[in-house]
């Protein structure tokens, strides 16, 4: 499917931010081509956020293909908290959000198309409600694959390519340790799953090797590392605050303070989230030097 020369960029939540399945697919694709892989995935992200950063994050790269993963964060998965059962606004909550996310997904899916790129539709990995765990279930796969119905009716609308990470997925949860107990992230393994679910299901493998083991070279570890700094600015910037919008007409001093102000309001600061906004506080004024570096790391 994919050739020489080609860019791909990755947009999507955490799942996808965390790097782990994207920067095996780019290590894996980079022995078969010269081929640039760029990671645009925003924790916290949603449809509805990725709306208002598609261009900056993403198209500004001018990718051939976009692969996008959305879904988790847009349903509202505490409307599927069995304590909330008999309100009578509920369905309605839940069916806007459902409503809210196709909307903007859609929007996404266009505007890759108008730039030229051949946007990559993702079934999300599926929301784990199979593990047996302490952590609480959110009864909200009905939710996911709702969405999922959407993503394929704009895959065949656009005739785009389909990845699916819930068919890989679903068969292993509670017997694979592949999900986190948060019932959401994959463990490395199941970011390996998909990964090559990733590579077989756009031709570039005949078949998974789910029982491999996968480890990073010194190139890809150097670029992982920029990345994930860079996404901890990210997050801040784009999902970590307020709404992705926060940011627009403040100064990075301004900017600096709130992430302060935010960090002293954090009761553990041991945390991803107040740890996001110290690096987001040391890290903002270089953001350009280290999106700079990225791209000297990516270079065939």
């Amino acid at each position: 499917m994919f050739k020489d020369n080609d860019v791909i960029c990755f947009l999507g939540d955490s799942i996808t931010a965390a790097g782990l399945w994207m920067g095996e697919v780019y290590q894996l694709l980079r022995k078969k081509y010269k081929i640039k892989c760029f990671n645009c995935g925003v924790a916290g992200g949603s449809a509805r956020k990725a709306v208002q950063y598609l261009h900056c994050e993403c198209l500004i790269r001018n990718p051939d293909y976009v692969s996008i993963m959305f879904g988790i964060n847009d349903i509202n998965r505490d409307l599927y908290d069995d304590e909330l059962e008999g309100q009578e606004d509920l369905p309605q909550k839940k069916a806007d959000a459902i409503k809210l996310c196709i909307s903007k997904y859609a929007e996404i899916v266009d505007e890759i198309v108008k730039s030229g790129a051949t946007p990559i539709i993702c079934i999300p990995v599926p929301y784990d409600e199979v593990t047996v765990s302490d952590e609480k279930i959110y009864r909200c796969q009905c939710a996911m694959d709702e969405l999922e119905i959407a993503f394929r009716a704009l895959a065949e609308k656009y005739d785009c390519p389909v990845v699916d990470f819930k068919k890989a997925f679903m068969p292993k949860l509670g017997k694979e340790g592949i999900m986190n107990t948060d019932r959401v992230h994959p463990t490395p393994h199941g970011h390996h799953i998909m990964a090559q679910t990733f590579l077989c299901d756009l031709g570039e493998i005949d078949s998974p090797d789910y029982d491999s083991s996968f480890e990073f070279e010194d190139w890809n570890k150097k670029r992982y590392d920029a990345e994930q700094k860079l996404h901890c600015v990210n997050f801040v910037e784009y999902a970590g605050m307020f709404d992705a919008g926060w940011a627009l007409g403040k100064t990075y001093e301004e900017k600096k303070q709130i992430a302060k102000e935010r960090y002293d309001e954090c009761e553990d600061k041991t945390t991803f989230i107040p740890t996001a906004y110290l690096d987001y506080i040391e890290n903002i004024d270089n953001r350009s030097r280290m999106l700079g570096e990225i791209a000297k790391l990516t270079i065939f």
